[in-house]
C-alpha cells in the first residue's frame, strides 16, 4: 500500500472481538428463549401474552 492511498480499514483487534463477542451472545440468547419457548408453556405464555 502507498502513502496516497487512504486508509480505511480502522478496526483494532479488541473491536473486532467484542463485535464477534456480542453477536455469539446475541445468537446463544436468542435460541435460549426459542428452546423454551418452545418447552416451557408459562414462557410460551409470557411471550405470546395470554
Amino acid at each position: 500500500m502507498t502513502d496516497n492511498e487512504p486508509k480505511w480499514d480502522y478496526t483494532t483487534k479488541e473491536g473486532n472481538f467484542a463485535a464477534g463477542a456480542a453477536v455469539v451472545g446475541g445468537n446463544l440468547l436468542l435460541l435460549i428463549i426459542y428452546i423454551l419457548y418452545r418447552t416451557v408453556p408459562s414462557v410460551h405464555h409470557f411471550i405470546v401474552g395470554r
